[in-house]
């Protein structure tokens, strides 16, 4: 599900940019930062990297199970999905030649969410498919302690970049379960 709800984001994310500043080609992809071994991820300049920095639970769910009526009048146990907040990184990974041009799609990626109001549905997001009811990006804001120990954590040096949280992502697998008959009274 994570998958499905960053790849979605990056393909509106990618046509907002090029209808904006007419190009052709993607300036957003999906990757890392640095490689496990500490060299870096990315193999092409001059792109806007989104990152997953942090996944962390959405308490503000219930986590309780239920029960649905089916349609042959029968109970099903359901359990709810869980669901995570995800903080998506967008780092501006442009050589110094191009560092305002970095800025600029920094900047475009704000605005994207300003444009959406933060907000994602199957309705204006096709590509969420019925997996989400919908989604929200909030902007995020650090200080520069945690700002520095956030670059520290990854390992690289500051880029330019901004980060968002992005919530709630469900999280679940329905597998077969057991029917539990009506009981009428009689």
């Amino acid at each position: 599900m994570i998958h499905e709800a960053m790849t979605s984001i990056a393909g509106e994310l990618n046509r907002f940019l090029q209808s904006k500043h007419n190009i052709n080609e993607e300036k957003v992809i999906l990757s890392n930062v640095l490689n496990v071994d500490g060299s870096i991820a990315i193999q092409e300049t001059d792109k806007i990297v989104m990152s997953v920095a942090n996944i962390e639970t959405d308490k503000s769910q219930s986590s309780t199970s239920s029960y649905k009526q089916n349609t042959k009048g029968n109970f099903t146990k359901v359990k709810p999905s869980v669901n995570v907040n995800i903080t998506v990184m967008f780092s501006a990974y442009f050589t110094p030649e191009n560092y305002v041009e970095g800025l600029k799609f920094i900047s475009s990626v704000v605005a994207f969410f300003q444009f959406k109001s933060g907000t994602f549905t199957p309705q204006d997001t096709p590509a969420l498919i019925d997996n989400f009811e919908r989604l929200t990006m909030e902007l995020m804001s650090l200080d520069f302690r945690d700002l520095s120990n956030f670059w520290s954590m990854i390992g690289s040096k500051y880029m330019p970049s901004v980060l968002y949280r992005l919530k709630p992502v469900p999280i679940r697998h329905d597998a077969p379960t057991t029917d539990i008959p009506f009981i009428k009274k009689i």
